[in-house]
């Protein structure tokens, strides 16, 4: 009589246990999801995706039993934040991210005594944390092109463990689990800074102050550079110099009207940026942004220049003097 109660008590404790394990020989077999795209033009972004399985994903069984559920957990070995580089060309930025479980994190499959596909576990979800930093100083996790795929992390979605004797002589699910690998594809604009065909004036002087004439604002509105930077960080160091359209006598832009009639003859513009003399040097650079620094999208720069009359020869007349110069913008 007491053989027989414990044989009976035996199998309702056994009965009581339902529980899941992976199918096939893998006990931990490894996803790899399809890669997530982020738009880092959005700046800080909080998303949250389910898990994607496909049929790709090795099957669960599932046992009934009379007390407890069948249930999968989600979890994220390390849900820390990290730091990487992201770079397109002369351009790049730091990118911070991490992957966090989303509640729920434990989901029960309607599964009893049978199989159960993976893809019914996309029910769980997991949220990525991501933004763009702005003067960052630290050693970065890794460097990514731009476009490329990049393991970010893994996601372990596991059974819930049977530790009764039955499961663990048939099926000891214990160390089972699905390693989920989310990948990401970053893409960002880089910022570009444009100058449009701008016109400025001299005030007139007479042929008697040439000589001693001192540098001066342009009587017109400054020339302007204008910045998009959808992304609100400057991609790169922006920097602009100045390139001669007209002919150069040392730093003097000759007069293109040449000694025409309605020329001033050999009388050309003489041009400070910042204060510095303009050498037409593509060395000679002027900073707009550094790299990493905020930079607000449609941002307009204006040039602070000053300009003055400049003879380079010995024909001078009263008359109108024309020179041109082009501003080139550089990154790096």
């Amino acid at each position: 009589m007491r053989i027989l109660l414990a044989l009976i008590t035996f199998f309702t404790v056994f009965q009581a246990q339902a529980f899941c394990y992976i199918t096939g020989k893998i006990q931990q077999p490894v996803f790899r999801a399809e890669s997530i795209t982020l738009d880092l033009d959005t700046g800080n972004s909080s998303d949250v995706k389910n898990i994607n399985f496909t049929g790709s994903a090795p099957a669960f069984h599932c046992y009934e039993g009379t007390v407890t559920p069948n249930e999968f957990s989600l979890a994220i070995p390390n849900s820390s934040s990290y730091y990487y580089l992201i770079e397109n060309g002369s351009h790049n930025l730091f990118l911070k991210i991490s992957i966090k479980p989303q509640s729920p994190v434990n989901y029960t499959v309607n599964i009893k005594n049978s199989d159960g596909a993976a893809t019914l576990l996309n029910k769980l979800q997991y949220k990525l944390e991501y933004n763009v930093e702005t003067n960052y100083q630290g050693a970065p996790q890794g460097t990514i092109k731009m476009g490329d795929s990049f393991l970010l992390g893994n996601i372990n979605i596991k059974p819930k463990e049977c530790n009764v004797i039955g499961c663990l002589v048939d099926h000891d699910n214990r160390n089972e689990q699905y390693i989920y690998q989310v990948w990401i594809i970053p893409k960002f604009t880089p910022t570009t800074c444009t100058f449009k065909n701008q016109e400025i004036a001299a005030p007139s002087i007479s042929y008697q102050d040439l000589v001693n004439n001192a540098f001066t604002a342009p009587t017109t509105k400054q020339p302007e550079l204008q910045c998009s930077s959808t992304i609100g960080v400057a991609t790169s160091n922006i920097h602009y110099h100045f390139e001669p359209i007209s002919t150069l006598s040392g730093n003097i832009l000759q007069n293109e009207l040449g000694t025409g009639s309605e020329s001033a003859g050999e009388v050309g513009f003489e041009l400070k940026n910042n204060g510095q003399t303009i050498t037409f040097q593509p060395t000679q650079k002027f900073t707009l942004a550094s790299r990493g620094t905020a930079l607000l999208n449609g941002r307009i720069y204006p040039l602070d220049l000053q300009l003055r009359y400049a003879r380079y020869g010995n024909k001078v007349f009263t008359g109108k003097v024309q020179s041109k110069v082009k501003v080139v913008v550089d990154y790096d």
